[in-house]
């Protein structure tokens, strides 16, 4: 039986956003699957190639491990998360994903062993890959005091996803299994068909839209950067609607990809939402209004008749925890009233200091900080305006390019750039991975200034993006990825000797610039580069005692290593 038409159309325009001449349709039917579930059903904003197994892993084509709703490939992006913070939480998604018409019993088996395996004693499952995403999985673990984390695992199709009676037992008797380990909050195993994969795909590629019914708003005052904005009250069946998603099991959860505050950090346990709770479930509607802080949204674009609001490419910017409670209260929800302020902005600096206003009493994530400076928004404009081969693009908003079609590898947070910076321009790529909070708090006086090259910052980050293809299209071992922080630190090293290139005199800046351009933009040159670096550091390790990845890991972590390494590749 052939594909279904809508998911082969849906799989080709993927593969256009993403062109890779070393998979195939099967390789991309797994990654686009996995990017349906995860930005599409699950509201996430995941670049799916990171959790996607490149190889013949048993029965797994997917791994991601998640930890305040970041996804961590390896111990050290695990501790750095849960460096700062406390009471994170942690969740395991594992995917297998298969072109065909029907679900076949053996592939499910196969797939809930190896999940079992992953989280057991991993005689199934083999390769750097695994040493590394079990690194993760064991700070997950390490991080549960307060709570165990859940598991889902996915198995998609392109047929219609019904299970037969046998393969029903088989996920049953399997949840059993893995319930039995002790180690999870909860075990949901689900089968996905074409409408699902349809519908993830859809929603993971067009931007937030929701209509709601707001009799009881009043228009604020005009201001030069806003359309459109009301203020007044709502019911709290509305707020559920325009915040919930369904997923693949059919249950109602929260879209995460709509809140700018870390919805994850929502603790359902905590006395202060446990009491909010019990008053509504004891029937004191009333008084939750009066109690209420409210909530904000910001949406681009917002439609009125009447009382019906249409509000498109949305965020919950104030609300979380709110949220999250009427969520969970489902009945007599249309007797809740909720205040409510409805913004409509398309100048997204202005958009971004009405997120910090309305956040003071939160920690406000830097990373919001950063989106505002003006060298930042010509950094944008300068990426996106590259041809080809050479467009980054910077996501200065959550989930800013869902509904454009382009590689989800060329779009860099500026976290991203700030473990750029760290490697490549102040020449710490030993803390690049494990420490970047310790860096940006050294160094934030000197990035992003307007003084400084917008086309040295995108040559670095093209130079990750350039070396993450290199990998994913196996032109470079896949186990050199460990060493991408020391290849990032001698692109630029090699051209220029001291940590202050971003100051240096422009015509300075722009001989690197144009020098490290034309090592990355010829892959051949740019693999044997790596190849070069990598070598350099298998000759450092072989003298240490390092037996492990996760030894290699910490060993070239250290300043010695670092030093070390300089010496010997640039003697």
């Amino acid at each position: 039986m052939a594909m279904n038409p809508v998911v082969r159309a849906q799989l080709n325009s993927f593969k256009q956003a993403n062109p890779d001449s070393e998979r195939n349709d099967n390789d991309f039917f797994e990654v686009m699957s996995i990017f349906s579930v995860e930005n599409g059903i699950l509201g996430e904003n995941n670049d799916p190639f990171r959790i996607h197994l490149k190889g013949d892993e048993f029965g797994i084509d997917g791994i991601a491990i998640s930890i305040q709703g970041i996804i961590c490939t390896d111990s050290d992006e695990a501790s750095d998360i849960l460096s700062s913070g406390k009471n994170h939480t942690g969740s395991f998604r594992l995917y297998q994903s298969k072109t065909s018409d029907s679900i076949d019993y053996g592939q499910v088996s196969k797939f809930l062993d190896g999940v079992y395996d992953f989280f057991t004693d991993l005689k199934l499952l083999k390769g750097d890959q695994i040493e590394d995403l079990t690194g993760a999985r064991d700070k997950v673990f390490e991080a549960a005091a307060r709570s165990n984390p859940d598991l889902k695992c996915f198995f998609c199709t392109t047929g219609s996803g019904q299970i037969s009676e046998p393969i029903f037992d088989l996920i049953n008797s399997n949840k059993k299994r893995l319930e039995a380990l002790n180690i999870f909050g909860s075990v949901e195993i689900s089968c996905l068909g074409a409408k699902e994969i349809q519908e993830g795909y859809r929603a993971a590629t067009q931007s937030s839209i929701s209509t709601i019914h707001f009799p009881k708003s009043i228009t604020m005052p005009d201001h030069e950067k806003i359309d459109q904005s009301f203020i007044g009250y709502i019911s709290a069946d509305q707020i559920v609607k325009l915040s919930t998603i369904e997923d693949g099991a059919g249950n109602k959860i929260i879209n995460r990809s709509l809140f700018y505050d870390n919805v994850r950090d929502f603790n359902p346990d905590s006395e202060i939402n446990t009491n909010i709770l019990s008053e509504i479930k004891s029937g004191d509607h009333s008084s939750f209004v009066f109690k209420n802080n409210g909530i904000t949204i910001v949406s681009k674009t917002i439609s009125r008749r009447g009382d019906i609001f249409t509000i498109e490419d949305y965020q919950i910017v104030n609300g979380c925890q709110t949220t999250n409670i009427l969520s969970q209260a489902k009945e007599n929800l249309e007797t809740i009233f909720v205040p409510l302020r409805v913004i409509g902005s398309s100048d997204s600096d202005f958009v971004s200091k009405i997120i910090m206003g309305t956040n003071k009493q939160n920690e406000v994530r830097e990373d919001q900080f950063w989106a505002l400076l003006p060298f930042m928004k010509d950094l944008e404009v300068y990426c996106a305006g590259q041809d080809g081969d050479r467009k980054i693009l910077i996501e200065r908003r959550d989930n800013q390019y869902r509904d454009i079609s382009i590689e989800r590898t060329r779009i860099m947070k500026p976290s991203d750039l700030m473990k750029i910076c760290a490697a490549a321009f102040f020449f710490q790529p030993h803390r690049a991975a494990r420490d970047h909070r310790g860096i940006r708090s050294e160094f934030s006086k000197r990035i992003f200034l307007t003084t400084h090259s917008v086309e040295l910052y995108h040559v670095a980050a093209l130079a990750l993006y350039k070396f993450d293809y290199l990998v994913r299209t196996s032109r470079i071992n896949r186990s050199f990825v460990i060493n991408k922080f020391y290849v990032l630190y001698s692109l630029i090293r090699k051209f220029w000797k001291t940590p202050d290139l971003l100051d240096a005199p422009q015509r300075s800046k722009e001989k690197v610039q144009k020098k490290v351009m034309g090592i990355i933009m010829d892959n051949d040159i740019y693999s044997k580069f790596i190849e070069n670096v990598s070598e350099k550091i298998d000759e450092i390790v072989k003298s240490s005692d390092v037996k492990t990845r996760e030894q290699l890991r910490d060993y070239i972590r250290t300043e010695n290593f670092s030093e070390n390494f300089t010496r010997l590749f640039f003697r």
